[in-house]
């Protein structure tokens, strides 16, 4: 029995109609990113943006599904979450939420990095202005998507976002504050709450699918998600809502940063040796070919290094850093922050988001 859930009717939409929908790799709009031996697919077009696919190919193991889709829906300061989203409710039309998406990309080497750029300008009807990219950053086995969120008007504007994302499949969680505890996703939903921020996977055993992880902040920064979760055994999502009260100032920009990682397989052992004449040493965990899950994600405790790459001079990442935090240094070409106020002309209107609340069901995958 799935335990009961605290998600907002917007996660059983988001879930319902986009995490789980065909995967991108047929639209023409995306990018495909080689970063050998890794590969990345950012889906752009049809209403999406966001990382789509991610492989590991070295000649000897090829592994791919890391990731099955992400998406980011902007709530508006009127945005009201349901304190139960199982109940069924008719459909309704909500203007108080916005899916960031793209209609073309594009695709520019910068240094060792790789950058995917989105065309278009999504805007809300409440004042924001937001422009996006995805960095793969050298070596290849992580991508930073981040959202530049211009406030247009002249006053304070509460913001309020839902990140989520699918890893291509799963058999066990691993959430931040509980690293060294694999959650059967068999059994369940798998657990993440405050103050969790990152999430580790574990793909599928045989193998097929790649470990990866995803991190969203640091703990106690003002645009750091306040909730978070497991819905389904391969979703996930991070929720500032508006009634958090983390406001953007009239005419200031911030940056909303999430990063994606897979990790390295194991190798392929093609005549494995006697166990009873191994050391217990040579075949402990210590001696892997790839890290635990808190090694694995133990980068993402500071925010520096190839982290920080390319983030614009002068804007602040709210889910990373606090406000009025010293400048990163100039690390690269970063999104264009011509597009900040909205200039192209193919600019998407945020008139609203087609809310359709349905009855939450357990999903068995025939991945499992």
């Amino acid at each position: 029995m799935r335990r009961s859930s605290r998600v907002l009717s917007l996660a059983a939409l988001t879930g319902a109609l986009s995490l789980v929908a065909a995967p991108a790799l047929a639209n023409g709009s995306g990018q495909y990113v080689d970063s050998p031996p890794w590969s990345w697919y950012i889906a752009a077009g049809n209403g999406e943006w966001g990382v789509s696919e991610g492989s590991y190919s070295d000649g000897l193991v090829s592994v791919a599904n890391a990731w099955a889709g992400s998406e980011l829906m902007l709530l508006g300061p009127t945005f009201i979450g349901f304190a139960n989203a199982s109940a069924t409710i008719e459909p309704v039309t909500s203007p108080s939420a916005v899916t960031v998406a793209c209609v073309t990309s594009t695709l520019t080497p910068v240094g060792d990095d790789q950058v995917v750029s989105c065309n278009d300008t999504t805007t809300t009807d409440w004042g924001l202005s937001v422009t996006s990219e995805v960095r793969v950053l050298a070596p290849g086995d992580l991508a930073r998507i981040t959202y530049l969120i211009t406030n247009t008007t002249s006053d304070p504007v509460v913001l309020g976002y839902y990140y989520a994302w699918n890893y291509g499949s799963s058999v066990g969680h691993v959430r931040s504050t509980e690293p060294d505890v694999v959650q059967d996703t068999g059994a369940g939903d798998g657990f993440l709450a405050n103050p969790d921020v990152w999430s580790f996977n574990q793909g599928i055993n045989d193998p097929t699918s790649l470990n990866a992880g995803v991190a969203w902040g640091i703990g106690g920064q003002p645009f750091t998600g306040s909730t978070s979760e497991h819905s389904g055994f391969d979703r996930a999502s991070v929720t500032l809502l508006p009634s958090d009260g983390r406001s953007i100032a009239a005419g200031e920009t911030i940056a909303l940063a999430f990063f994606h990682k897979m990790q390295v397989p194991a190798p392929v052992i093609i005549d494995p040796p006697d166990p009873s004449s191994v050391s217990a040493a040579a075949l402990s965990p210590a001696n892997s070919f790839t890290d635990t899950p808190a090694q694995f994600m133990a980068e993402f405790a500071t925010f520096n290094g190839r982290l920080t790459r390319g983030i614009p001079t002068g804007v602040i990442v709210g889910n990373w850093q606090p406000a009025g935090a010293p400048e990163l240094a100039a690390t690269g070409v970063g999104i264009d922050e011509n597009l900040l106020m909205g200039g192209l002309a193919a600019a998407l209107l945020g008139t609203g988001a087609a809310l359709l609340i349905v009855r939450r069901r357990v999903i068995v995958s025939a991945q499992r």
